[in-house]
């Protein structure tokens, strides 16, 4: 009977909680986690499988840092929300990750800050505490930070290991205005999130990436800045 009750009030306790409350909680508890302490250096692909389960686990085609593709792995591939992709150092043997990304305009991966796909320039901002340096729009490397310029941000990384964000506007919904603020943000230069035309554009985060320290031949992006 003890038990009956305490279910019955566990029930009647969380019928009263307000629904956003109980909305918060649920997308917390549906979160993953993507950080170097997740995928480090010496992560390999039967780590993940215990981790995530082997179903979650599969070699296909993923997207390299050049936008050329090669054979890697790919978590949650039948999941929107939760596919991620690994390219490996050591493809043989599927271990030693030399990128991992999640791409689009959402996704259950978080940051250990908190920082996910479609977090805008100035949440990103204020979870830094400071202003961060980030490329402009119109290359390769366009809407990549470079540089946390000494904000909390950079307590996501470890020695080996650097948690990287690329933010863009929303190309799909540019009007004359928002036209005008990227005409001042072009091209391979950097900028500081600060920068008037970047807080009126405001774009949001379209990539989480891991970067690993590996000597200038192995390194496929230009090396972060503190």
């Amino acid at each position: 009977m003890r038990t009956q009750r305490i279910v019955v009030l566990a029930g009647l306790f969380s019928s009263l909680l307000p629904v956003t409350v109980l909305r918060a909680a649920q997308a917390e508890a549906s979160q993953l986690p993507f950080s170097c302490a997740v995928f480090s250096a010496s992560t390999t692909a039967a780590d993940l499988r215990a981790r995530f389960g082997a179903a979650n686990v599969k070699t296909a085609l993923v997207r390299g840092g050049e936008g050329d593709y090669g054979e890697g792995t790919v978590l949650f591939d039948g999941d929107p929300t939760a596919k991620l992709e690994i390219e490996w150092r050591d493809g043989a043997r599927q271990r030693d990750p030399d990128r991992v990304s999640v791409r689009g305009k959402q996704t259950r991966w978080h940051s250990p800050a908190g920082i996910s796909l479609g977090t805008p320039l100035r949440a990103i901002e204020r979870l830094n505490g400071r202003p961060f340096r980030l490329v402009g729009f119109g290359s390769d490397v366009q809407g990549m930070v470079m540089s946390w310029s000494g904000g909390k941000l950079e307590a996501q990384d470890t020695n080996d290991c650097r948690v990287r964000v690329r933010l863009g506007p929303d190309w799909d919904n540019m009007d004359a205005k928002l036209h005008a603020l990227v005409s001042q943000l072009e091209w391979a230069l950097e900028f500081s999130s600060g920068h008037p035309a970047m807080q009126g554009l405001n774009p949001t985060a379209n990539e989480l990436l891991l970067q690993y320290h590996r000597t200038p031949a192995d390194t496929r992006m230009e090396p972060m800045r503190h």
